[in-house]
């Protein structure tokens, strides 16, 4: 059975939005595009904190590309729940910077509610990480 249109269309747009921002964000990491001012828009200690992120060299990268990938695992009902997986733990840290060290609630509502909706509709394809029996002995 096809997912039906709205699944579809929130997998569709969550997935385009990660593959856009992470194109983006990798076009401003080698000097395309103009970096934005984000720190106009956040508090000190989050922009410390993104600053520490940027400074190790290799977590913004390593966003970047799991942005993209996760974008376009979401392109496809076979690989969205590959997508949910790969994007929780930035998901996570994106709604607990924005909530902790910001006060964007509304922000970290609009990353975090999708994952959450996707992650429950292709909630089947993650029963083997509850279920499963490791082989008998001598098998």
């Amino acid at each position: 059975m096809k997912d039906p249109i709205v699944w579809r269309l929130i997998r569709w747009l969550y997935g385009a939005y990660f593959i856009f921002l992470g194109l983006s964000s990798a076009l401003e990491m080698i000097g395309v595009l103009p970096e934005p001012h984000w720190d106009q828009y956040m508090s000190a200690t989050s922009g410390a904190f993104l600053a520490a992120l940027e400074a190790t060299g290799f977590v913004m990268p390593l966003i970047v590309f799991t942005w993209v990938a996760s974008g376009l695992a979401f392109m496809f009902d076979r690989t969205a729940p590959l997508g949910v997986v790969l994007l929780a733990p930035v998901i996570v840290n994106i709604f607990l910077t924005d909530t902790l060290l910001d006060t964007e609630w509304l922000w970290a509502t609009a990353h975090a509610a999708p994952l959450l909706a996707l992650a429950w509709h292709y909630r089947s394809a993650f029963r083997g990480l509850w279920n499963y029996s490791p082989p008998a002995a001598g098998a």
